[in-house]
């Protein structure tokens, strides 16, 4: 073969995305400064969860932690949220369920094209580092778990700088692990899970002044 013609393929074909941002795109979402003209305006939730078919419960996990991480004063609604489908993983769900209220909710698309470009930008190296490895390691059930104990940290409105920071890490990574059928990735959420539970226990009296108020605005 031409070693120019070898040069020119190579310089042609795209490079890897992680499945995430696939389903991005696939959806209408752009990374780019000026995108396509010829796409929907908006979608609703409901939409997005029937598009993403079976990456259901580690795209809507990955996507709303990347919504959440600029809203710091909405941590306690997108906890909820991720909560909710933690907790129908645990339950062996195959796909995610939504109430019909949150299913009518309508999602602009600029706001999935600010996730895509975050992932373009900040998370070039996780294409390069996943692969479909070690799936044995990833068990839905507990997975969702974990993402459960983490999305309820989420939500609790904790006075820690940094705090909302500390489970969106481990979520996504539970997402990208999930979506890339990557055992490694699961892993390393796992033990994220429990740098996140030493801290809490470091925390302890904070965490358990913040349930305390709660307790008592409810009662």
């Amino acid at each position: 073969m031409d070693p120019k013609l070898a040069t020119a393929t190579i310089t042609t074909v795209a490079p890897r995305r992680i499945r995430l941002d696939e389903l991005l795109h696939e959806l209408g979402a752009s990374s780019e400064s000026e995108p396509p003209a010829e796409r929907p305006a908006q979608l609703t939730v409901g939409e997005l969860v029937d598009k993403a078919a079976e990456a259901g419960f580690g795209f809507l996990v990955g996507l709303l932690t990347l919504i959440a991480i600029p809203f710091f004063g909405l941590s306690t609604p997108f906890g909820l949220a991720i909560a909710l489908i933690g907790a129908q993983m645990m339950i062996g769900r195959a796909q995610p369920w939504l109430p019909e209220r949150a299913r009518r909710r309508v999602l602009k698309i600029e706001m999935l094209d600010r996730v895509s470009r975050l992932l373009a930008k900040r998370t070039r190296w996780i294409a390069k580092s996943t692969r479909r490895r070690h799936e044995w390691l990833i068990r839905p059930r507990l997975i969702g778990l974990c993402v459960f104990l983490l999305a309820l940290g989420l939500a609790l409105p904790l006075p820690i700088p940094g705090s909302n920071l500390v489970f969106l890490i481990p979520l996504f990574i539970y997402s990208v692990g999930v979506l890339e059928r990557d055992g490694i990735w699961i892993v390393v959420g796992h033990v994220a899970l429990l740098i996140d539970a030493a801290l809490l226990v470091v925390f302890g009296k904070t965490v358990m002044m913040v349930l305390g108020r709660l307790w008592h605005w409810l009662s």
